[in-house]
């Protein structure tokens, strides 16, 4: 362990990273880092010391198969020490199928991939939930991306956008992701040659309009396959008890929520997008007038990065009236940064799979002010018909991720701008609706009862 606990400390140091810093990259606790580093931790997890290696640069694969975890004389030979082919071989990735991540650097992401990165050391799955536009799949991929040394079999990406919606096509939703999920899974057991070895992280990218069958899915998974991990994103949560489950929030629009940052991060998106598209365009002297920006559109990053491409045709004084401000985004093709056509579409996708009665307590909520309460709730006329069902659509409503709670003290409840601006072009005369519900069938179950655990 003198080896490994000696390249974590000059690595790091050559880095010029603190022991936090290191921590934030990798997703292993200080507190681990630092008895690796004294040596009173002669017996870490594998996880643990590879995520420190694939952040410090080196190859995971430079780790014996066996050593103190495993009985094993713990790191072989350093990169620089083996032949050209040696090297060759330790630095090749497991292979990964499917859309790949963009390439480009989170921005204001660093709690949520420590949190996934952790999380992957002690759960087989993980389920990121957010609204429309958060940035969800972004997230997913890159996370992937740093989890892929620890799986010897990939990663494999499937999109669930295509699978017909649940409560409209029960069949062919099961259908389609059965079809999905076993053509990856089968190709990988055929690689190996055992469907029960190996290790293969598979990521569900859109499962909210096939939650109930995803969850099913994913049981099953897990039971057949016991080196198989999943992360999904889904607008709602998976009822699995065995999940770790992820709220992704918009970024910070107010003050700073990284030492390594002097503007919020929402503003840092904004000023980073501008930069790529506008490199001639100085917006240093208007950091108020885009934090006033950043704020309007909430920190959902979509709506940023829309907003920093319309900067090419209009100026920046031109997107902070409130009353026009999303019907100017909407003019932008969105098709290149969401699987959505417009910045509305996202928010559509999610309201066009409420229920009836939803979608009226939705309309009416979007009367209240931000930081409304479960009593206020009950003041709209949608909420006349008793406390208890008010409670019952609001949370499912939050669970849709169209509405955003508060925990700190008492519950409060806030619905974005751009929800706002959605359900009130929706609901106006006028406005259209694809009312996927069935007359018969107006308010279905938003979720089933399932077992607590896989």
């Amino acid at each position: 362990m003198h080896q490994l606990r000696d390249f974590l400390l000059n690595q790091r140091r050559i880095s010029g990273w603190t022991q936090e810093e290191l921590s934030e990259r990798s997703g292993v606790s200080v507190r681990t880092i630092r008895n690796l580093e004294t040596g009173s931790n002669t017996n870490p997890r594998r996880t643990s010391v590879a995520l420190l290696l694939t952040a410090l640069g080196a190859a995971p694969a430079s780790l014996s198969e066996t050593g103190p975890w495993g009985g094993g004389s713990g790191l072989a030979l350093m990169p620089q020490q083996r032949s050209e082919s040696q090297l060759e071989r330790t630095t090749t990735l497991p292979p990964w199928r499917g859309p790949r991540p963009l390439g480009d650097p989170l921005v204001g992401r660093s709690a949520d991939t420590r949190h996934i990165l952790a999380a992957a050391q002690r759960s087989r799955l993980i389920v990121l939930t957010g609204p429309g536009g958060v940035g969800k799949t972004r997230l997913a991929l890159a996370a992937a991306s740093r989890l892929r040394p620890l799986f010897r079999d990939g990663v494999a990406v499937a999109e669930l956008h295509d699978c017909p919606p649940e409560h409209l096509e029960p069949e062919g939703a099961r259908a389609e992701l059965t079809r999905v999920t076993q053509g990856l899974t089968r190709a990988d057991d055929h690689q190996r040659g055992s469907a029960h070895s190996g290790r293969q992280l598979l990521v569900l990218d859109g499962a909210e309009h096939v939650a109930q069958q995803t969850a099913r899915t994913v049981r099953q998974l897990l039971d057949e396959h016991p080196g198989l991990h999943l992360l999904v994103t889904s607008r709602r949560a998976l009822a699995v008890g065995a999940a770790e489950t992820w709220e992704v929030g918009p970024l910070c629009v107010d003050g700073q929520d990284s030492r390594d940052m002097t503007v919020p991060s929402a503003v840092e998106l904004f000023l980073h997008r501008v930069q790529s598209s506008l490199p001639t365009l100085d917006l240093g002297r208007h950091l108020p007038l885009v934090s006033r920006l950043c704020r309007l559109l909430d920190g959902v990053p979509l709506a940023i990065e829309i907003a920093a491409q319309r900067l090419r045709s209009l100026p920046l004084t031109s997107l902070l009236d409130e009353e026009t401000l999303f019907q100017l985004l909407d003019q932008v093709d969105a098709s290149g940064l969401s699987v959505h056509r417009t910045l509305s579409d996202s928010v559509r996708w999610s309201y066009d799979l409420l229920p009836a009665p939803h979608r009226e307590l939705l309309r009416d909520l979007v009367a209240l002010p931000d930081g409304f309460s479960l009593d206020a709730a009950t003041t709209v006329p949608s909420g006349r018909s008793g406390a208890v069902r008010v409670a019952h659509l609001l949370a499912e409503l939050a669970d849709a991720s169209l509405i955003q709670i508060n925990r700190e003290r008492q519950y409060t409840y806030r619905i974005h701008a751009l929800v706002r601006h959605v359900v009130g072009q929706v609901e106006r005369p006028g406005g259209t609706s694809s009312a996927p519900w069935p007359e018969s069938d107006r308010h279905p179950p938003m979720a089933e009862a399932e077992p607590a655990a896989v």
